[in-house]
């Protein structure tokens, strides 16, 4: 089950464990790690508020991020057939190895097919880094995932607000409908990106 997450990422890592106030003073040091390890305009956008009480969940369903990034990746590419349902790992498709093997360099939703972190700015470059937790990452900007997903569904499903908000129920499981579970991906990923928005705070995606 794959969940968007918007808010301070020290109350994330507090969901598994751990005193907030060690947990924020500990993304906030890698924080400036980061920033001292990235290009000067990307680095001054690399700000928010650890102490926010922001903590926005939203449940993609087993495989409603898997069929979104599928589904944008097939967007682009009309000579090629859209696969009915979900598949098991995104890299059993030939196309989307190839592809993730050269970052989708060349996509128009990019950031939305590469990256599992947004951080608040506006940047047009991914970069991977490891995170807070030891993990590592691709990481992108909200202000660029924000367009991406509203491209996306121009391009697509042209729903507007209170459509997207329906799909909030629809059935997303490993193997099954994957239009539908694509719809259900991107309710979940547009309202983390609108409380990302709103509030100046990271998105993350956790399978």
């Amino acid at each position: 089950m794959a969940t968007v997450w918007a808010g301070p990422l020290s109350r994330f890592y507090a969901r598994r464990g751990g005193e907030l106030d060690r947990l924020r003073a500990g993304v906030e040091a890698w924080r400036a790690d980061l920033r001292a390890s990235v290009a000067e305009k990307v680095a001054e956008q690399l700000r928010w508020d650890e102490g926010s009480a922001v903590a926005a969940t939203f449940d993609a369903g087993d495989a409603g991020w898997m069929a979104l990034r599928l589904f944008a990746f097939y967007a682009e590419k009309p000579e090629f057939e859209l696969p009915d349902a979900v598949p098991p790992l995104l890299e059993f498709d030939p196309e989307w190895r190839a592809a993730a093997d050269a970052k989708f360099a060349t996509s128009k939703f990019g950031q939305l097919l590469a990256c599992s972190m947004w951080l608040p700015g506006d940047f047009p470059v991914t970069f991977r880094a490891p995170l807070p937790d030891g993990d590592s990452a691709e990481i992108g900007s909200v202000g660029v995932l924000a367009d991406q997903v509203k491209w996306l569904n121009q391009r697509t499903f042209a729903a507007d607000v209170e459509e997207v908000a329906s799909w909030s129920g629809l059935a997303a499981p490993a193997g099954g409908d994957l239009l539908t579970a694509a719809r259900r991906g991107l309710w979940a990923l547009s309202a983390g990106v609108a409380v990302a928005v709103r509030e100046r705070m990271p998105v993350l995606v956790v399978p």
